[in-house]
């Protein structure tokens, strides 16, 4: 009998509308909380949503290219003269794709009617496609079709108008993951953030009145009213220095020393402020992705959000590179590994036909710990791959604490027990 848990994603069919959906957005919402179900789904269109976002994204690339090499004298001639003809694929592609957006808008929703008649009347009511086509990216995409028909139709090349179509640059934040993570940060600090640059202001304020008073019968030419002094406070206190602008009385530097003292500390507060931010934000989603990954196994389906969220809290990460050892055959047993990220081969002798092999979302090594015997399969990685480790104190700390869980681990192993030919 093996120690290894063998976990296959459940089979699911999509419509052509969330295939479509999938390609362009790279994920489905309905489905976003089955773990496994996301994993086959990926499995199964990922080379067709890599296509799709590389296609548009050589589209973004090249539409504002095009616009920007065209405005400089001594960019390339076939560009300048040939611009509307490049326009026009891209164009297409555009108008392509704003239009499957809008047709697939209604899957955006993470809880959608399965009956086609129900889904009708609750796209009819719900209004998802009219919330895509004000939304941000939604009113960015309709910015650069229109931008680039004004030049087509105006043949106006050089009409500011054609120039709106480099905006098409922000579609680019749909296939950079990073960017999604500055956005939430953003978001969850934004008070504190206003705080500072609202207090930020009013610091340049008071200290651009300040010094404007000292210098403006020295200097009546450049200190000559508030607004000029406002500028000298802005580029001093956020540190750029231009130099334009310097007081010249011994009390005007001293107090241009303590704007640069106090922007320098006051600029330094939304620093700190996103960089823990961010390593909150990462944590989350770290812990968020560990709670799909374990909620969706067969070892753990149907134990209470407490009992899962103490799982998740004991997990600790390991990433280990191609053709490394996880542990051999015969080793003590001291942990169960779910696997976060890669694929790993189950090493047995007589070694079987086609390779034994798991991957994301799969677990193996908790018979052993329950057992309390040596492990009789050695496993090795095939590619890199995270895991998320549970080791024997932490494993028996938690049964002992929920009764559900213990029953529930010896159940699958007992029933595994008895399906096993070598169990006898």
């Amino acid at each position: 009998m093996t120690d290894l848990s063998f976990h296959h994603s459940p089979d699911i069919k999509l419509s052509d509308r969330q295939v479509i959906y999938f390609a362009l957005n790279g994920q489905l919402p309905a489905f976003s909380g089955n773990y496994l179900v996301t994993r086959n789904i990926k499995a199964r269109y990922s080379k067709l949503q890599s296509f799709i976002s590389s296609i548009l994204v050589i589209s973004i690339l090249l539409a504002a290219s095009t616009r920007i090499f065209q405005s400089e004298a001594w960019s390339i001639l076939w560009i300048a003269d040939n611009v509307k003809f490049l326009l026009i694929p891209i164009l297409f592609i555009f108008i392509l794709e704003y239009l499957l957006r809008l047709w697939t808008a209604p899957d955006s929703c993470p809880d959608l009617p399965e009956n086609n008649a129900e889904f009708e009347q609750y796209i009819r009511t719900h209004h998802y496609r009219l919330f895509y086509g004000i939304s941000f990216l939604g009113l960015i995409d309709l910015l650069v079709i229109l931008s680039g028909l004004f030049t087509l139709i105006s043949g106006n090349s050089s009409a500011w108008e054609g120039y709106l179509i480099v905006f098409a640059l922000l579609k680019l934040s749909r296939y950079i993951h990073g960017i999604e993570i500055i956005a939430a940060v953003l978001k969850k600090e934004r008070q504190i953030l206003s705080a500072t640059f609202i207090t930020l202001a009013i610091l340049i304020v008071i200290l651009s009145t300040i010094l404007y008073l000292v210098e403006r019968n020295v200097q009546p030419e450049v200190f000559n009213s508030i607004p000029s002094a406002l500028w000298w406070g802005i580029v001093t206190m956020t540190t750029t220095g231009y130099g334009d602008i310097i007081p010249m009385t011994s009390i005007g530097r001293v107090i241009g020393g303590v704007a640069m003292l106090v922007g320098i500390g006051t600029l330094a507060i939304p620093a700190g402020i996103l960089a823990s931010g961010f390593a909150y934000e990462l944590k989350h989603r770290e812990q968020l992705n560990n709670w799909h990954i374990i909620s969706n196994l067969e070892l753990f389906a149907g134990l209470d959000a407490n009992c899962i969220k103490d799982i998740t809290h004991y997990l600790k990460a390991e990433v280990l590179p191609a053709g490394a050892t996880v542990f051999k055959k015969h080793s003590a047993p001291d942990a169960i590994y779910f696997i976060a990220d890669g694929e790993v081969e189950i090493q047995i002798f007589p070694k079987p036909p086609t390779p034994i092999r798991l991957r994301s979302g799969d677990v193996f090594g908790e018979a052993g710990l329950l057992e309390n015997r040596k492990r009789n399969a050695s496993i090795k990685t095939t590619q890199n791959s995270r895991f998320l480790v549970l080791d024997l104190h932490d494993f028996h700390t938690l049964i002992s604490k929920h009764v559900d869980l213990k029953n529930k681990i010896e159940s699958i192993n007992n029933l595994r027990k008895s399906s096993s030919p070598d169990s006898n």
